[in-house]
């Protein structure tokens, strides 16, 4: 990317592969990465790190994306989701940033982040 400074991007889900996977995709795009596997740690993660987004899964264990919104109203997210019907409920936290289905599309999220990061 083209700014002066890499935007940190915190993802957040119960699995450990699909965080990976766009961990890694993020990063080889020139984001940097931090990541959490349940909502108590997302919530705690954000304090400390601060990123720029935070991409995380509503389904998420422990306390699900609603609820770390709810903790975090300062933090942009970007919330994940298989489940259509808590689209309009995502969209209605003033710090959301819209709604990426699963399973997730790379490309899909990338164009998502650069958007909500201009």
């Amino acid at each position: 990317m083209a700014d002066k400074k890499t935007k940190l991007i915190a993802i957040a889900g119960n699995l450990i592969d699909s965080v990976t996977n766009i961990s890694n995709f993020l990063e080889a795009k020139g984001f940097k990465t931090c990541w959490a596997y349940n909502g108590v740690d997302a919530i705690d993660l954000c304090k400390e790190k601060n990123p720029d987004l935070l991409l995380i899964d509503i389904k998420i264990s422990m306390a699900d994306g609603f609820e770390v919104a709810k903790q975090l109203p300062r933090q942009k997210i970007l919330f994940m989701c298989a489940d259509e019907s808590l689209i309009d409920e995502a969209d209605s936290f003033k710090n959301s940033l819209g709604v990426i289905s699963k399973p997730v599309d790379l490309e899909e999220l990338l164009g998502a982040l650069k958007s909500s990061l201009k």
